[in-house]
């Protein structure tokens, strides 16, 4: 038990512990005493609502080492080595670790943070944020970055940037700033960004780039990376840049390799449609790009969307190729040349001088070949007023540029303004602007005609000549009718 006289001669400095005392001096001691041993629990119990009061929360949870309030300012919060903890909408602990913590306004909820560090879980790892400096809105859950923010995403990809925020209600982060990002999906440049956590999707903003050894994808407006799904969306003039050929449009959707090395594996185009390569440029409304074969089918009216359009047009120098679709093969040897392009429906080739129609056509870029076909309707070369039908014609560019001479099989038949001939096969010379015809030749004017081996049309002057072989002898036979008045 307590002795209440020996504890009263002990504040009053007085070590005779005795009995003799008065009633009225023994009250006074009894207040004292009471007064004495009560201080020291209230003033630690001030100073306790004076911490804890700012910092009921049920979201958060604040793990910390509470210095004593500086001069003048008992009303605003400072702690040291603070570590704040807030639980998602998945139940994971996300933390932020501080060198300290001040409150920007008694009561206010609003610290100023020193290098804060942020550890966020995700679904394949964590991401971990760090700056220099930030504030923490505890009312809205709410971390501003400032100074050499940094944000590694799953230890994979690493995104620098000088100011960013961060949304702990909706687990979302943003930043208006230039930002830098190098990871296994490349080198990115971004004048922003914003991040979803809960979706993994990282939306570079405005002029943006990418760049990977395999080439570069670029976008004036966004690129939005889904990284659960390997792919990306850009938009915004955007473009696809492989070494020498480039494919642009106004939305690119990519898809990547699952590996930890990001590829390009194919990509699709929408609106405006330009493949670039080092001789060519083909236009259409929508294309679809397969990497590994270097195959990009392109279409002039849209198979997916509502998109204005008609015609692939393939140009080349003074050379056109037009046709409803088109498939190019690039080559894949890192130069992205383009080697062949097949076009499908309504081709139409417009040369200098001529233009050749068909059903269908197939274009070798090395030889400088394009072999047309017709189906239903035939083969048509046209030049000024002459006009030569045939079922296959295999046409020869000289240097990819002008064409060099054309060859045409299939029921061939030329039509001049002073006449027609009909052949098997037959050869158009565009230096000398004459057309050979061999195989059962048939030449017809007014109604007479002369049957014979081999024929030659003069396009300038419409003047045929027809001659005989082994076969015929060398001779040729006709029948001519008498001119009725």
């Amino acid at each position: 038990m307590i002795d209440a006289d020996k504890l009263d001669s002990y504040f009053e400095n007085n070590h005779t512990f005795g009995f003799e005392r008065s009633d009225m001096r023994r009250h006074s001691i009894d207040w004292r005493r009471l007064f004495k041993i009560l201080l020291p629990c209230l003033a630690a119990g001030l100073l306790g609502l004076v911490v804890i009061i700012p910092n009921i929360r049920k979201s958060t949870d604040l793990s910390n080492n509470i210095t004593l309030p500086r001069k003048n300012e008992m009303e605003k919060l400072h702690i040291e080595q603070t570590v704040f903890n807030i639980v998602d909408s998945k139940n994971r602990v996300n933390k932020i670790v501080a060198d300290s913590v001040d409150e920007v306004d008694g009561g206010s909820q609003v610290y100023e943070i020193t290098h804060p560090k942020a550890v966020l879980p995700t679904d394949r790892g964590q991401t971990v944020i760090t700056s220099q400096k930030g504030y923490f809105n505890q009312n809205k859950n709410i971390l501003e970055l400032e100074t050499e923010v940094k944000a590694v995403i799953n230890d994979d990809t690493e995104v620098t940037t000088s100011k960013a925020t961060y949304d702990f209600n909706s687990e979302k982060g943003w930043g208006k700033e230039h930002v830098e990002a190098v990871g296994n999906w490349g080198n990115m440049l971004a004048d922003g960004f914003s991040y979803d956590k809960s979706e993994q999707i990282l939306v570079l903003k405005g002029n943006n780039s990418i760049n990977t050894p395999e080439g570069m994808l670029t976008a004036e407006k966004e690129t939005r990376i889904y990284q659960q799904e390997n792919k990306s969306v850009s938009v915004g003039n955007a473009a696809i840049t492989q070494n020498n050929s480039k494919l642009y449009a106004e939305e690119v959707v990519g898809w990547f390799t699952q590996s930890s090395k990001k590829e390009l594996e194919r990509a699709e185009a929408y609106h405006n449609v330009r493949m670039v390569t080092p001789k060519e440029i083909i236009t259409g409304s929508e294309a679809y790009y397969d990497a590994k074969t270097g195959k990009i089918d392109i279409y002039g009216t849209s198979r997916q969307r509502s998109i204005a359009g008609k015609y692939v047009n393939i140009t080349q120098g003074q050379n056109k190729l037009r046709s409803l679709s088109v498939t190019a093969y690039v080559s894949t040897d890192g130069r992205n040349e383009l080697q062949k392009a097949v076009a499908i429906g309504d081709v139409l080739i417009k040369t200098p001088d001529e233009s050749i129609t068909g059903a269908r056509g197939v274009y070798e870029v090395k030889t400088g070949k394009i072999t047309v076909w017709g189906d239903k309707h035939p083969v048509v070369i046209k030049k000024e007023d002459n006009v030569l039908y045939a079922q296959k014609v295999e046409a020869f560019l000289e240097g990819g540029r002008n064409l060099k001479y054309a060859v045409a099989t299939g029921e061939v038949e030329i039509v001049t303004p002073k006449g027609s001939a009909r052949g098997e096969r037959g050869i158009y010379n565009p230096t000398e602007n004459k057309i050979e015809l061999f195989e059962n030749v048939r030449l017809e004017q007014n109604g007479n005609f002369i049957v014979g081996a081999h024929a030659v049309t003069d396009l300038e002057t419409s003047v045929s000549r027809i001659f005989g072989d082994e076969t015929t002898g060398g001779r040729i036979r006709g029948t001519f009718y008498k001119k009725r008045k």
